[in-house]
């Protein structure tokens, strides 16, 4: 069906529930797409990156784009700061700031864009 392969977007707010929420909808649309090879890696990724948007404390949106036997996940904010990659061996006691680190590690490739006064993280999967 080529209606199942087309890209999904959900808004969410920034809450406790954000991110299984998005692992949720993530396995999905890979089911749905037959991309559930990547679910292992996606949700792990999925997870941070909607962490650092939740942090922020507004609403955001995470877009699932399925590409040829790949993923780009997107989540889209308005903050005007850019998600930073801490020192993996700086505070050992952080709680936080090295979600970065696990997705530069499980994505392809990854990076930050301005889409309409927008931040947009991405994150591209493959098997």
């Amino acid at each position: 069906m080529i209606e199942s392969r087309l890209p999904y977007e959900i808004s969410l707010s920034p809450n406790a529930a954000a991110a299984p929420c998005a692992r949720l909808v993530l396995k999905d649309r890979l089911k749905e797409w037959g991309l559930t090879e990547l679910l292992e890696d996606a949700s792990t990724v999925t997870g941070e990156l909607v962490a650092n948007a939740a942090s922020l404390g507004q609403d955001f949106a995470v877009r699932l784009i399925p590409e040829a036997g790949a993923l780009l996940i997107e989540v889209v904010d308005s903050s005007p700061n850019e998600p930073q990659i801490k020192d993996a061996f700086g505070d050992s006691d952080a709680e936080d700031g090295r979600g970065l680190l696990i997705v530069d590690a499980l994505a392809a490739g990854w990076g930050v864009r301005r889409e309409n006064g927008q931040k947009v993280v991405w994150a591209r999967i493959v098997p």
